[in-house]
């Protein structure tokens, strides 16, 4: 399997535009991300509810409605959501020191989403588009790509990780003032503009209690080869477009955890 020189791309990551109409500035005290998602019945996804500056923020309270569709469990301060059954418009609210936030999610049924599907998106600063979207250097707890937003007061940086949930956001400088080179990469990053916010891998179709067999039938549908003595480990790695995708199988072959990760050079 072909190694992409460098990824600029999060497939999962697709943001929103809310038009020119304030700035940073008037960033909401409380933000749930990722502000959106698309989930299958069946899988879990980590929210988490972030302040200005894009930490996150403590003593929160969470609530799903409705409760029937989906099952709320917390995580410290985050939120863990299971989908237990199909809803086009679940929502899901956090509540700090007098501040809320929602995010929207989707509940399908079926065991993979259609190829396009944006798994999950993250809303544009108010009054910001986005620039530039870059692979971060992989760290443990770190994000897996740092976006920049242009705003009317300055630059501003977001670092995200892999399933959307935001880390920290900084203004570097005014509204042309380029990155600092610990951000930029190797390449500086690629124009939004070019970049496929929809690229779809095999790690989007894996899920939990898929059996080996199912996921082998999956990358060969792709074109996706594996060396037989990967096969007979329960420890799967996969290298297509930008991403690799570490599939650990449990005793009985059956998918356990996977992991999608950018792949950098």
């Amino acid at each position: 399997m072909r190694k992409t020189k460098c990824a600029a791309v999060l497939s999962l990551l697709a943001v929103s535009m809310i038009g020119w109409l304030a700035s940073a500035q008037d960033s909401p005290a409380l933000l749930v991300v990722p502000s959106k998602a698309t989930m299958l019945v069946g899988e879990t996804h980590t929210f988490r509810a972030v302040g200005k500056d894009g930490r996150m923020r403590h003593d929160v309270r969470w609530i799903v409605s409705p409760e029937h569709a989906a099952t709320l469990t917390t995580d410290g301060d985050e939120a863990v959501l299971q989908a237990d059954e199909p809803y086009s418009s679940l929502v899901l609210t956090a509540y700090a020191e007098g501040d809320s936030s929602e995010a929207s999610i989707e509940i399908r049924s079926g065991t993979s989403l259609p190829i396009g599907t944006t798994k999950w998106s993250v809303t544009e600063l108010p009054g910001c588009k986005t620039t530039k979207i870059m692979p971060a250097v992989p760290s443990a707890g770190g994000p897996d790509v740092y976006v920049q937003e242009s705003c009317p007061d300055g630059t501003y940086v977001r670092s995200i990780t892999e399933d959307g949930r935001e880390l920290w956001r900084r203004r570097i400088g005014g509204s042309t003032a380029p990155l600092p080179p610990e951000l930029q990469g190797e390449r500086g990053g690629e124009p939004a503009g070019h970049l496929n916010l929809n690229t779809h891998s095999l790690c989007d179709d894996v899920s939990s209690g898929m059996s080996k067999g199912t996921v082998s039938k999956l990358a060969q549908d792709r074109s996706l080869r594996l060396e037989q003595k990967e096969r007979e480990s329960n420890s799967w790695v996969i290298e297509e477009h930008s991403f690799r995708c570490k599939i650990l199988f449990d005793d009985a072959g059956i998918v356990a955890k996977k992991k999608k990760i950018i792949i950098t050079d």
